[in-house]
């Protein structure tokens, strides 16, 4: 039986990641620049060690290095968070998988015939953190955004990696 329902908003920083592009035998990668992410995720107490529920985040556009345009997905997750105990420092593990959506700006998708069109595809994420009084946690996770990329009929797989800090509130 549950013991209540809760929650966090997070702010992440999204250290610089990798964005890779493969499919008909060729694969690149290249390097995305920081973002920040936005976050929320309702939370179904199992027990004083254990929430499962769901969340949201929204990654602010970023762009690559050495290529135009910014884009940006947008994952709705399930979420497991594992606490190893419950006092006033309590460290905690947490696992994310989803679907994410991807978008792109006419810079990054092309305009006219042009212009590819973006799908969304599986997200996932592992990390850990600290939850402070209850209530401020601090939060380090490495997770992976995939989608696809269709331009004048062909298709090619992404998929961008990253590490995000996150500072939060928890209730």
């Amino acid at each position: 039986m549950a013991q209540g329902v809760g929650g966090a908003f997070k702010i992440g920083y999204d250290f610089e990641g990798d964005h890779e592009v493969s499919g008909y035998g060729f694969s690149g990668s290249e390097d995305v620049e920081t973002g920040v992410s936005l976050s929320g995720e309702l939370l179904f107490h199992l027990n004083s060690h254990l929430d499962m529920g769901f969340g949201l985040t929204y990654q602010i556009p970023r762009s690559q290095d050495d290529f135009e345009g910014d884009f940006n997905f947008v994952p709705v997750y399930g979420v497991l968070r594992a606490k190893l105990n419950d006092s006033h420092v309590a460290p905690y593990f947490t696992g994310h998988l989803g679907y994410n959506f991807f978008d792109g700006d006419s810079d990054y998708k092309g305009t006219g015939i042009y212009e590819a069109d973006l799908e969304g595809g599986l997200y996932w994420g592992l990390g850990g953190g600290i939850i402070i009084n209850k209530h401020f946690l601090i939060e380090m996770m490495y997770s992976v955004n995939n989608g696809t990329v269709e331009e004048l009929g062909y298709e090619f797989d992404i998929e961008y990696s990253k590490l995000t800090l996150s500072v939060g509130y928890t209730f």
